[in-house]
Order: C-alpha cells, then sequence, then structure tokens
C-alpha cells in the first residue's frame, strides 16, 4: 500500500479515523480497571505526546518551501544527496561566489517539478522514485544588463535507481559575460550630448563616460550605440560583438587619429574568466551617404534607422523561411544579400524589398539575372524581420557597381 506524507515549513499533518478515536477510549477504559483511571489517560497521553514530537521531527528534516511540498512513498525510491562549490583558481583578481544557500535549486522529473525554492533550505537527501531528474542552480535570475552582477550557474541530468544513493557535486560557473567601455577624451567630446547604451537578448542599460565597473550581459550578440540627449537627434550605433560565458571584455573606443582610453595597462589573465582588452576605432562611416555606406554584417546594429548599406546580390525568392540561390527566379519584389558573393546560406543573408517602379523593374533578378553576385548598394529602412531576416524595407535607392 503506497502511502504519502507531505511535508512543509510547520508539523506533518495527520488525520485520526473516528474509530480509531473509538478504539483509544476503549483501551483507557480496560486500563483503568488495572491501574485506574486518570493514570491510564496520562498513560495515553504521553504515548500520544511522544508520537507527535517524532511527526515534527520528521517534518522539521525537510524544510520545503510549502508552495512545493515533498512527496515521500514507501518503496521503490531512490535517493538524490546535494553539494555545491565553486571554481576558485585565479590567476587575475580574485572572485569568490556569493553565498551558495541564496541560490535558486530547481529539479524536474517524473513529469513535474520536484523543487523550485533556495539552496539554503533544501532537504539534505531527496527521496524520489526511479526516473531522469534534471537538477539547475542559479545565483539570480538574469533580467537583463546590470553592474558588477556575475550570475553563477551549474545543470545536471542524472538517472535514479529504485534503492540507489545518487550524490551530486554542482560546480559553479560564471554564466555570464563582463564587459567594460573606455572612451577617449576626443570622443567624448563630440558625443558630449550622448549616453552610451549598452544592450543584449534580455535588455538594455546606460553607460556613462564616467562608469569604470564591468556591466554583466547575457552570452551572444550585444550592441553598443550613442543616444541622444534631444530627441531631434537620431541615435548612433557604434558596433556589435559576441560575449561568451565568463568572458570580461574591455572595449577602448576612439576617434580615427585619435589616443585611445584606458583601463590599467596589460591583459589581466583568469582560469575561470577571459579576460580580454579590445580597442575600436570608431570611423566616419555612418551609413548616411552611399560613400559612408555601413558593411551588410552591421545592419542589426541599425534597426529602425535609415541608412546606407552594401553587400552583394546573392540570391531571390525570399519566404519568411527560404532563399533561392540559383537561376532561374520568379519574384522581383525582393532580393538577398550578403557580406560575399559566394555566400549561400540563410544565416548569412540579409532582405532587400524592391518596390514596383524604376528600383524593381531595373534590379529585380526575373528580369535582370546577370545582377547576379554583383556589389550593390542600398538605401532604406532597416527592418528587424522583413521576411524573417533583418534586411532593408521601403528601399529608395539602389545602385549596382
Amino acid at each position: 500500500m503506497r502511502r504519502k506524507f507531505l511535508f512543509g515549513f510547520g508539523a506533518g499533518i495527520y488525520f485520526h479515523p473516528i474509530e480509531t478515536l473509538f478504539k483509544r477510549a476503549l483501551l483507557i477504559k480496560e486500563w483503568g480497571k488495572l491501574v485506574g483511571f486518570g493514570r491510564a489517560a496520562r498513560m495515553l497521553l504521553f504515548f500520544k505526546f511522544h508520537y507527535l514530537i517524532l511527526i515534527f521531527s520528521a517534518s522539521t528534516l525537510i524544510p520545503l518551501p510549502s508552495c512545493s511540498g515533498l512527496t515521500i512513498v514507501d518503496s521503490g525510491l531512490g535517493t538524490i544527496s546535494l553539494s555545491m562549490g565553486g571554481e576558485s583558481i585565479s590567476k587575475g583578481p580574485v572572485r569568490t561566489i556569493p553565498d551558495t544557500n541564496t541560490f535558486i535549486l530547481t529539479i524536474k522529473g517524473g513529469g513535474g517539478e520536484i523543487y523550485n525554492g533556495l539552496y539554503g533550505i533544501r532537504p539534505k537527501e531527496l527521496k524520489v522514485e526511479a526516473g531522469t531528474y534534471t537538477i539547475e542552480v542559479i545565483s539570480s535570475v538574469n533580467t537583463g544588463p546590470k553592474f558588477d552582477t556575475p550570475i553563477w550557474s551549474d545543470s545536471k541530468s542524472i538517472t535514479v535507481e529504485a534503492g540507489s544513493v545518487n550524490s551530486i557535486a554542482l560546480l559553479c560557473r560564471q554564466y555570464n559575460g563582463g564587459l567594460r567601455l573606455g572612451f577617449s577624451p576626443e570622443f567624448k567630446t563630440k558625443f558630449s550630448s550622448y549616453s552610451a547604451e549598452v544592450s543584449d537578448s534580455k535588455g538594455s542599460a546606460s553607460y556613462s563616460f564616467t562608469e569604470d565597473r564591468f556591466l554583466y550581459l547575457t552570452p551572444g550578440l550585444f550592441f553598443v550605440k550613442m543616444v541622444p540627449a534631444s530627441p531631434d537627434l537620431s541615435p548612433v550605433p557604434l558596433f556589435s560583438k559576441t560575449i561568451a560565458a565568463r568572458d570580461m571584455l574591455t572595449v577602448n573606443v576612439r576617434l580615427a587619429g585619435a589616443d585611445s582610453a584606458s583601463f590599467g595597462s596589460g591583459i589581466l589573465i583568469d582560469s575561470t574568466s577571459y579576460w580580454v582588452t579590445d580597442s575600436l576605432l570608431v570611423d566616419s562611416n555612418d551609413g548616411s551617404t552611399k560613400d559612408k555606406a555601413i558593411p551588410v554584417q552591421r545592419l542589426q546594429e541599425y534597426i529602425g534607422l535609415k541608412v546606407w548599406v552594401t553587400g552583394f546580390i546573392v540570391g531571390g525568392d525570399l519566404t519568411t523561411t527560404a532563399i533561392k540561390f540559383d537561376l532561374p527566379f520568379s519574384t522581383k519584389s525582393n532580393l538577398a544579400i550578403a557580406s560575399e558573393p559566394g555566400i549561400r546560406e540563410r544565416a548569412g543573408c540579409y532582405s532587400v524589398s524592391l518596390p514596383s517602379g524604376t528600383i524593381q523593374t531595373t534590379f529585380n533578378l526575373v528580369d535582370n539575372p546577370a545582377n547576379m553576385g554583383k556589389k550593390v548598394w542600398v538605401k532604406g529602412t532597416v527592418n528587424a524581420k522583413y521576411l524573417g531576416l533583418v534586411g532593408i524595407e521601403s528601399t529608395t535607392e539602389f545602385i549596382l557597381e
């Protein structure tokens, strides 16, 4: 017979059927004939009191949040025992992970969530049914770019067999990457009425010229642009880069021909984080004219802006999921461009709209197949999802080499 006990922060809950109470009344009556009624009642209360202490003690051994109780069954159980540590060997600045008791622990398996709460109040041992379980721990929830907020995490999957004891050691490593920006005096003078903004897949954060802390970002592509204080001015995209977990990246931004800003000297090296210093020259290619056209691979930095972009025609017949790279073509209203004429993968392409009229008549690939592979300059508004790709919509000018 399978019995279940649900434990939360308080004592276990135990319900006594009526027939059990009746039997205890008869027991007092029989004891009363031997030792007296009062003494018999005291004896029963004594055993009852210790019985309740036993139930309460069992419940306190499993201090789970009341919103996610733990079910313990009589048979077919395996045991999960957890421990956690963090990498501490470092050849650069020594950093320690925060108190692991405050980490968020999640255990999933058996078609549901077994535990979701603080690591510090977890049961020392979890008795669970046989099966496969995913164990995740993270120091804090990632809500976007934040200063001085490295996130530490680990994740493991285990298969638990009935009667087995599974000791799992969680090794926490830095989940996100850190970015620090430096600006040359000439750059700060030119953009005195702007402030820097850094964006990743989770959100954005402002980065002032006087800031010297690391801003922690979600691994992947991030963007840096200058945002004007006046609504009459347009944002100025600076650059985009990819950051990986444990990267600690310093980018010194300067104008072409000017001295660079810097933080300290040399390159910091850490066995658990990758400390890298980079320099970036900001040139005059801002997409404002054909001669200052941005390369097509920077389009994602200019979403929502109207710019000139340059690339090579590589395909046509675009849909939201596909591109055709070989002749003949059947659609006149769009084509695909890329950074190199030989690219044949959708991931490396950008979409371009060809509005009806002179632009479409002159440059579509149905009537002009010889345009394939040629270098092109296009002016229009950058759209994040034109035919499923970052691309140019509302095209106003189109020039072939």
